[in-house]
């Protein structure tokens, strides 16, 4: 069963994210479930353009493993996104360019 991971992990998740989202640095998108043992958790994170690569690669490391020791059994997806393109801001709803289906 697909559910939503429970409150307690949610908190975790959050505790887990805080030391790292500190300015400038943004998240967005962030989306958790759970399957049978399995949790999934995926974010995208905002940081400055200029940042190099090698920067970006650690903080996301981080904040993967501090995710990962949160919650067990997560399987973690980042997305670095640059704070400085305003396409970052275009991906926060589940299906990026593309409208919400017509209700019925």
């Amino acid at each position: 069963m697909d559910t939503a991971l429970l409150p307690a992990e949610q908190a975790a998740l959050r505790r887990a994210l805080e030391p790292h989202v500190i300015e400038p640095v943004q998240v967005h998108a962030l989306r958790s479930r759970q399957s049978g043992a399995r949790r999934f958790v995926s974010l995208h994170v905002l940081v400055p353009g200029e940042w190099t690569v090698q920067r970006r690669h650690e903080l996301l490391e981080r904040m993967e493993a501090d995710i990962r020791r949160a919650i067990p059994n997560a399987s973690v997806l980042t997305h670095l996104e640059s704070l400085d393109d305003p396409a970052s801001w275009d991906d926060v709803a589940l299906d990026r360019g593309h409208p919400p289906p017509a209700a019925s």
